[in-house]
């Protein structure tokens, strides 16, 4: 939960400000329409029938909203259980730390080719994530396909990230540095012996 918080953030902060739009914008709605109605002296069954519109669509608009939303606080809170209960959340905020660890400032004048490189390394490194995979732990980090960025991210993660994993859990024995091919990704694995 915690490795995904951007997008569900962003998805409650998305219904909230619907819910505000579609509350207080239909207010507004109707006094600007009204001040519009008014001074070109327009018909008022018109402005009734828009009136009724738009309290309809506003009404139905934020009851809808308000039940995503409630189901979506009901779904983060069930997966915050599970993750608590399963020590994913404890271990999403150490992989938070590791990969923030492994970040490295790019200054602006490396050349363009090596501070691209770089940056796609960052943008690589902070997906790296902690799991449980069949009852061991494993450090995992995609490194897309590009052998120079597969190159830069080992380099970074070459002893730190063994020295790292066992300073934070120390009851756990550590592999070494694997890298293994996928289809379309290849990854880095520090798994738990």
């Amino acid at each position: 939960m915690f490795y995904h918080r951007k997008w569900w953030l962003w998805l409650l902060f998305i219904l909230g400000i619907g819910m505000l739009i579609l509350r207080y914008g239909y207010r507004l709605a109707v006094v600007i329409l009204s001040a519009t109605f008014k001074l070109f002296q327009l018909d008022m069954a018109k402005y009734d029938l828009i009136n009724y519109r738009l309290q309809y669509i506003s009404n139905n608009g934020y009851e809808l909203l308000l039940i995503i939303l409630l189901l979506t606080i009901t779904i983060l809170v069930s997966w915050l259980a599970l993750n608590l209960i399963s020590g994913q959340f404890q271990r999403d905020i150490y992989s938070d730390r590791f990969t923030r660890s492994l970040i490295r400032y790019i200054p602006t004048e490396n050349t363009k080719l090596v501070s691209s490189e770089e940056k796609r390394a960052n943008w690589w490194i902070r997906k790296g994530r902690i799991i449980k995979k069949h009852g061991k732990l494993v450090l995992r980090i995609p490194c897309g396909n590009n052998a120079a960025i597969v190159e830069i991210i080992r380099k970074r993660c070459d002893g730190y990230a063994n020295q790292w994993l066992a300073q934070n859990y120390p009851n756990s024995n550590w592999g070494p540095l694997e890298i293994k091919h996928g289809l379309f990704i290849t990854w880095l694995y520090v798994k738990e012996k």
